[in-house]
């Protein structure tokens, strides 16, 4: 029988990389303080959706871990057009946006990876 993987501590380790973007985002000056908001919060709600979603595949083998990661991309995808589209930023404000979007992205996509890597390696619930 496969044992699941603790996901608590990657969530947690997702989490601290979502409060760290959202810090970094908020002690930015005002042209920029607004779109990198914007994209901390969308990333760290993609990074949600892709952590809950490998967490729900857990144990399902090669098609449960390619359906999460598809989910999570999907979900951030998705994400990354409607957090640019509220955030209204324009020019260097869009480049800011994009900027912590996809800083963000690769810090939890390393965490999902690891996760999965922890649940394959069958670390013990």
């Amino acid at each position: 029988m496969m044992q699941r993987a603790r996901l608590w501590p990657f969530a947690l380790a997702s989490a601290a990389c979502c409060a760290a973007a959202l810090g970094c985002a908020g002690s930015l000056a005002e042209p920029s303080r607004t779109p990198a908001v914007f994209a901390a919060a969308a990333a760290s709600l993609g990074a949600l959706c892709g952590l809950a979603a490998l967490a729900a595949a857990q144990g399902r083998g090669l098609n449960g871990v390619l359906a999460g990661f598809v989910i999570g991309f999907l979900c951030r995808a998705l994400l990354v057009g409607v957090g640019l589209i509220a955030s209204g930023a324009q020019g260097n404000g869009a480049l800011t946006y994009v900027l912590f979007f996809f800083i963000l992205y690769a810090a939890t996509q390393v965490v999902e990876v690891l996760f999965v890597r922890a649940q394959a390696q069958g670390a013990v619930r």
